[in-house]
């Protein structure tokens, strides 16, 4: 079992304790009156975001919106601010664009958040709200375990302010608290059907040239953060689209060359026509979903699990591949192609 693997495979033991925690962690900021959330990262933290921000609107009820650091700026905070929070993401908690964006939203009267993987972060010296999310050790390049924990975090988040605004009730947290639990106790089980799948299949899976990840709306933060983790371990082309980005102009670039995974949540009706018309140029092509089919070319859970709390099974497949195929390669998939990359970048604070 190599880094990624023991990572992945801690992390139903870490998600409960993110629970346990989670009343006190957000206990202050529940009682500021937030009327608008605004998220902000890059990478797996940006994903989580873009991952979480419907569920959050529907548990927080009100407006909550994943922006690329890049995007914020004086202009985009025009207004009051006062109600706002503003999260910063960053798993290792020293990045430089997080933190440049956080203190323009703190110039612009923002109350401001982090979400950092560890305590004590570069990013906590500017928050008003220190939300620390308890991933636990990960020290792999490629993040899986805090992909997870920092989804559950931003989820419980929405759902304390639901509880204190009235959007949600007791009884409405305490049910979606059990059916993440659910999920936790089937973690395992996924995990063990998905390994055994791409291990059969790796030396072919480990040749693909290049790699298409698709997925539908409600999963389009996994569909990103999927293709990023094959991507950087396995360090060939890989891309991720939503379903209907797909179909504008990407498909043309699809030969017999390429590989295309499909993630299935029952929500797109236009799959398998997909899967019909695109077999006509390249055979690699894969579904994923939560059904019990295995084969050739569907990947199934083989889990029921509920449709809102889904995001915590879905990219097990493809962390596990980013775990597996690269071993078949020659490359240690826990340690990045530069381990002093951000330093001679100057991008982060430290080099995590």
């Amino acid at each position: 079992m190599n880094l990624v693997q023991q990572y992945i495979q801690e992390t139903p033991m870490q998600l409960q304790k993110i629970i346990d925690g989670s009343e006190k962690l957000f206990a202050n900021v529940t009682k500021r009156g937030i009327k608008r959330i605004i998220l902000t990262g890059s990478g797996t933290s940006y994903h989580s975001g873009v991952q979480m921000q419907q569920l959050m609107r529907v548990k927080s009820g009100i407006e909550v919106d994943a922006y690329y650091p890049f995007l914020i700026t004086p202009e985009f905070l025009r207004g009051d601010n006062n109600d706002t929070l503003f999260i910063g993401i960053s798993q290792g908690g020293s990045s430089f664009t997080t933190f440049d964006a956080m203190k323009i939203a703190k110039d612009k009267g923002c109350i401001i958040g982090t979400m950092a993987g560890e305590s004590d972060a570069y990013l906590d010296q500017v928050a008003d709200e220190i939300m620390t999310v308890n991933i636990g050790e990960e020290h792999a390049g490629a993040k899986t375990k805090g992909f997870y924990a920092t989804k559950l975090n931003l989820l419980l988040l929405a759902e304390y302010i639901g509880l204190s605004n009235g959007t949600i009730d007791q009884m409405q947290l305490s049910n979606d608290i059990k059916d993440i639990v659910k999920i936790l106790s089937v973690f395992q089980n996924a995990y063990d059907g998905a390994f055994t799948w791409v291990n059969t299949r790796k030396d072919q899976l480990a040749a693909a040239d290049n790699i298409r990840v698709v997925g539908p709306a409600g999963l389009y933060g996994d569909t990103l953060e999927s293709a990023l983790k094959l991507l950087e371990t396995c360090r060939i082309p890989v891309t991720g689209y939503d379903f209907d980005e797909f179909i504008h102009g990407i498909y043309n670039a699809i030969d017999e060359k390429s590989t295309v995974f499909f993630l299935d949540d029952g929500t797109e009706p236009r799959v398998h026509k997909m899967l019909e018309v695109l077999s006509d140029w390249t055979d690699n092509l894969y579904v994923v979903n939560l059904s019990g089919v295995n084969d050739d070319h569907h990947i199934g859970y083989d889990v029921n699990v509920s449709g809102d709390f889904e995001t915590f099974i879905f990219p097990l497949v493809f962390q596990i591949m980013a775990s597996i195929l690269p071993e078949v390669k020659g490359i240690d998939p826990s340690k990045p192609k530069d381990p002093q990359f951000h330093m001679k970048l100057g991008s982060k604070k430290f080099n995590h």
